[in-house]
């Protein structure tokens, strides 16, 4: 061959690689694109207490993840060693990322492609720590959450990528010919077991371990819990649902040979698998709680139906994707209820998500993978080049080898995630001496206690218009964050209300009330507005005409409670500091009030740190039968 046919060969396989690379970096920009997408889903799930909280735990994610997988993850992943972990390329220590000075097409080249595979595979692994990061929102420690996720991506996720990525992985379907496991190897395409089961069940044995938040389990009912947007939550989505194009287009690898029909094939499946696991949760909320339907729970059906398909995105045809996709969201719906029987508080329902979702994604493979789709991505299995591997439902001989592999590959995975992921839990609450933040700060919430103050400081002015068949009216003004007004009317309804009760019940028995209180209209209305002439909300209930003075008002996660309300006494003013923990960012907070006969009380909400002492009485119990005071440490070690 001359020496310019030599050239030539030589820069088209230069171009070639080049597009390569190219491709796998626009698929890793894609990848952790995600984190975005992450990031908004668990503020908008989490109280507008914890925001900053929530952030500051992502960002830790994508810093910390690169920083250990650089250093070790991507060694255990692609490094040649063994079956078990690679041994080599620790802290990117190879040849393979020499660029040479001469421009060698065939040194430069390789360099490329591993620069770009370190990225993408960094991508992946970060991925797989930040599903951790929603399911122990809002009480898990910090420097713990730090040294679990830098574990994550440091060790259990790469060994289990090994296992099946690499050429020398002993599940690897890449392994030579007549090598492989069951003469298939494991199909787990983008990552159904790899990255879900990893994460889903690093977050399960988490949330066992940790605990359920305070309030989320009363006499083991669930309670909801304060979330602070679903708009968020759905832009999150759809940000996750774009960049799983790169999750699954892109796991291929390359462009070359027969690699750019297996990835326009993932990108349809992609699509597909994602609408009816969004479809089929929506349609079994609809028959289930058919006034209760929340795009929240939509939106991680189409997660499942994403994560279950990862596992054969480019291998199975589109009726096979809609199948995927649509038994997806059936096991959403039943693994996230299923999770509330068990006592398990996951934040985001990552667990049913990812963990539940993955399983059926690596069984997924098994069942429905095409026998020409398999040999495009993974070579034939035999030196004879003659048939091929399928999946169980698809006619081929060998219909039941992806399905032993797979299961092989599922059972040692969750024992490797399962005892690594709980000792690695034992030995950081031994070094530390707990998990989780101390009650008084998850009460408070963490952005407060731990990340100089809250991310939303905006109070607005809130008037309560009492109005009576009389006529007379009578007006309470507040200021409390945005979104706690409607929590604050519900609550001093309710103590008026019962104020009222007991009232009329002491007249009926011939006594009087106190500092000349009379009788409640059985009809009147409470009507609530805000000062910038919002539109009048009315709340039921007969209120006191009287004027009643709260002592202790707790508004907590959607649950209203009171103790020891009473008339006041004309002119009087006192100030107390009654916990109120809220949705919408709601806060302890100094309330002060001043009475008159008039029966127009005025409370103002100001921020905690500008007042002192308190007047309020504990309220709770311990479970060790203690008083619980959510301002000091129950829970002293």
């Amino acid at each position: 061959m001359s020496r310019r046919m030599l050239l030539d060969a030589a820069s088209d396989a230069e171009d070639n690689g080049g597009l390569d690379v190219l491709f796998m970096l626009f698929g890793a920009t894609l990848v952790f694109f995600m984190q975005v997408g992450f990031a908004l889903l668990e503020v908008g799930s989490v109280s507008i207490r914890n925001t900053k909280n929530t952030l500051f735990k992502n960002l830790l994610d994508v810093c910390c993840g690169a920083l250990t997988f650089y250093l070790v993850g991507y060694g255990l992943l692609y490094g040649e060693g063994n079956g078990f972990a690679g041994g080599t390329k620790f802290a990117m220590s190879s040849g393979d990322f020499d660029v040479s000075f001469d421009n060698s097409v065939s040194k430069n080249g390789v360099a490329a492609k591993s620069h770009a595979r370190f990225v993408f595979a960094f991508a992946f692994a970060a991925t797989s720590s930040t599903i951790v990061s929603g399911a122990l929102a809002e009480r898990f420690m910090f420097k713990a959450y730090a040294l679990y996720s830098a574990t994550i991506t440091g060790l259990l996720y790469p060994i289990v990528a090994h296992w099946t990525w690499s050429e020398d992985g002993w599940a690897s379907p890449l392994k030579a010919q007549g090598t492989r496991l069951f003469g298939s190897g494991a199909v787990d395409y983008g990552g159904a077991c790899v990255v879900h089961v990893t994460g889903g069940l690093a977050a399960f044995i988490a949330c066992i371990v940790v605990g359920p938040r305070v309030g989320r389990f009363n006499a083991g009912i669930p309670m909801p819990m304060p979330m602070q947007s679903p708009v968020f939550q759905t832009a999150g989505t759809m940000f996750l649902w774009f960049g799983w194009y790169g999750f699954n287009c892109v796991a291929v690898g390359s462009l070359e040979g027969g690699n750019a029909a297996i990835a326009a094939k993932a990108a349809v499946a992609t699509t597909l698998a994602a609408a009816a696991g969004g479809g089929a949760t929506m349609l079994t909320d609809a028959y289930m709680w058919p006034k209760k339907l929340e795009p929240r729970r939509m939106n991680n059906g189409i997660l499942c139906g994403l994560v279950a398909v990862s596992g054969c995105a480019g291998l199975v045809e589109p009726w096979a994707a809609v199948l995927i996709g649509a038994l997806a969201g059936l096991i959403y719906v039943i693994s996230s209820y299923f999770l509330l029987v068990w006592h398990v508080d996951d934040v985001v329902d990552a667990v049913p998500v990812h963990f539940f979702g993955g399983i059926w994604g690596i069984i997924a493979p098994a069942l429905f993978t095409n026998e020409t789709d398999y040999v495009l991505r993974y070579g034939h299995p035999t030196d004879s080049q003659e048939g091929g591997i399928c999946g169980l439902f698809m006619g081929c001989a060998s219909g039941g080898a992806i399905l032993g592999a797979n299961v092989v590959l599922l059972i040692s995975s969750v024992a490797w995630i399962g005892v690594t992921s709980w000792v690695s839990l034992l030995l950081i609450k031994r070094g530390l001496s707990s998990l989780r933040v101390r009650v008084q700060d998850e009460m408070k919430g963490m952005d407060a206690s731990q990340h100089g103050g809250r991310s939303y400081t905006e109070f607005q002015t809130t008037v309560f218009t009492f109005k009576t068949p009389g006529g007379g009216e009578h007006s309470m003004e507040m200021r409390v964050r945005a979104g706690d007004a409607a929590k604050f009317a519900m609550a001093l309804s309710e103590v008026m209300e019962n104020s009222s009760n007991g009232s009329d019940r002491a007249a009926s028995r011939g006594g009087s009330t106190r500092s000349g209180a009379s009788d409640a209209a059985t009809d009147a209305r409470m009507v609530f507005k805000t000062e910038e002439g919002g539109e009048a909300m009315p709340f039921g209930g007969a209120l006191n005409n009287g004027l009643v003075s709260l002592d202790h008002v707790v508004v907590s996660d959607g649950n209203v409670a009171y103790a020891n309300h009473s008339v006041a006494a004309p002119s009087q003013t006192r100030g107390v500091n009654p916990p109120l923990a809220g949705s919408g960012g709601s806060m302890p907070g100094k309330v002060s009030r001043s009475h008159s006969q008039s029966s127009h009380v005025s409370l103002t909400v100001v921020d905690e740190d500008t007042g002192s002492g308190r007047a309020s009485p504990s309220l709770g119990m311990t479970k060790d039968g203690e008083p619980f005071d959510p301002f000091e440490d129950a829970n002293k070690q």
